[in-house]
């Protein structure tokens, strides 16, 4: 099954990586040295790349996938209203479209500009006739149908290394935002927001630090069975090609999850620059520890991964597949996760959505692709990086990928 790609963007063929390596916190073995060495790749887009195979796409038998809207340059995150229509940020541009598919052929006929000139707008929350946006440092509300935004919370951390704000409404009508690193690997001057999820009141009234040590996690959701909340986390980079895993993490209050200390199950990141001393252990508390601790001793007292996927992945956005919406009774209450890709390891991961499979004891049990074919690896050619996920009220997947400015919409079998 192969869509047709309408007039997409094209962009620059490959991706800039850097060249410095972090200095080692203690000493390694030469082996581990040059294992942490910083490799990348060099890929080319489809739309850049003369001659380039056609995507050869991947779904498990009987879903469907086609090109919902084209041409949209850098579209990132997405939520639906109830009525369908699919709302879109546009990081780079400073804006928010509507899209509307008004005759049910499957592809967008109708789009219109909702929000102008909101500087860095990435995270999206449809709300009782509104949307919730964030920008790097305010969470705005705007009329869905457009009008006067107004400010719900201002003052969020300034951009640093991850600028890109997530929020998304919990089970319990609280606002949920992610607070990214300004960093790879430090100790945060600011303890109490950076590398954190904090949930607001629903009008900005009330702050709580739910957890930290969480470098950037952009996907999280809620069980729509248990109501548990999980996220994927992006582990640090220039530890090599294969460390740290990403993580997907129980998220729960006042839990640490180890950044920039401990990944995984607890291992101590021999490569860290951060003193135990200078790390917050508690969410909510931004005094430091204080006084010397060993780094096993600190990882003890974090909260483990529950789910790792190899490094560099970069997991964006993560949804539950809800019940009632016309997907087969096995997949539902499962999880699929946009991993955009790497830019700096040997060979490529990522590029990929991955299904999550949870069991019946509400946690999950493994991973595995959903949809493949954004990456040919024989010619080094990539059809796109997925990034921003939303189910529709009819249960259609909508999957953007902000490399060639497209929008999918795959549909379970019926």
């Amino acid at each position: 099954m192969a869509p047709t790609l309408r007039t997409p963007a094209a962009i620059a063929a490959c991706l800039a990586g850097l060249l410095a390596a972090t200095a080692l916190a203690e000493p390694l073995p030469a082996e581990e040295r040059q294992r942490a060495l910083v490799h990348r790749h060099t890929l080319q887009t489809a739309a850049a790349a003369l001659g380039a195979p056609a995507p050869a796409w991947q779904l498990p038998p009987g879903f469907q996938l086609q090109v919902f809207a084209s041409a949209l340059g850098h579209p990132r995150m997405l939520d639906t209203g109830p009525d369908g229509t699919l709302y879109v940020t546009r990081r780079d541009a400073g804006d928010v479209l509507a899209l509307r598919d008004t005759d049910g052929d499957g592809q967008a006929d109708e789009q219109r500009t909702v929000v102008r000139g909101l500087e860095g707008v990435h995270g999206i929350a449809w709300r009782d006739g509104s949307l919730v946006l964030a920008s790097s440092t305010t969470l705005w509300r705007v009329p869905a149908g457009g009008g006067s935004r107004e400010r719900l919370v201002t003052g969020l951390p300034d951009g640093g290394q991850h600028p890109n704000r997530m929020v998304r409404f919990g089970p319990d009508g609280w606002m949920y935002v992610s607070i990214g690193s300004s960093c790879n690997d430090c100790a945060e001057e600011n303890q109490l927001e950076r590398g954190t999820l904090i949930r607001y009141a629903p009008d900005g009234s009330r702050r709580e630090v739910v957890a930290n040590g969480l470098r950037n996690t952009i996907g999280y959701d809620w069980h729509p069975a248990t109501r548990a909340l999980w996220g994927m986390d992006h582990g640090s980079d220039f530890r090599g090609d294969t460390l740290p895993p990403e993580e997907l993490n129980h998220i729960l209050p006042g839990a640490n999850y180890g950044w920039p200390i401990c990944y995984g199950a607890r291992h101590v990141d021999g490569m860290t620059q951060a003193p135990p001393e200078r790390m917050a252990l508690r969410p909510g508390d931004p005094t430091p520890i204080g006084r010397p601790m060993p780094r096993s001793e600190y990882c003890a007292l974090t909260a483990p991964a529950t789910l790792t996927l190899p490094a560099h992945s970069a997991p964006m956005a993560m949804r539950f597949i809800p019940f009632g919406r016309g997907w087969p009774e096995a997949w539902q209450g499962d999880a699929i996760v946009a991993l955009r890709g790497s830019w700096n390891r040997r060979e490529p991961v990522g590029y990929k959505l991955q299904r999550i499979r949870f069991g019946d004891h509400g946690g999950p049990n493994a991973a595995e692709d959903f949809l493949t074919g954004f990456l040919d690896k024989a010619s080094g050619v990539v059809h796109g990086r997925p990034v921003g996920l939303a189910f529709g009220p009819d249960g259609a997947l909508f999957v953007s990928d902000d490399t060639l400015g497209l929008i999918y919409r795959i549909t379970p079998p019926r």
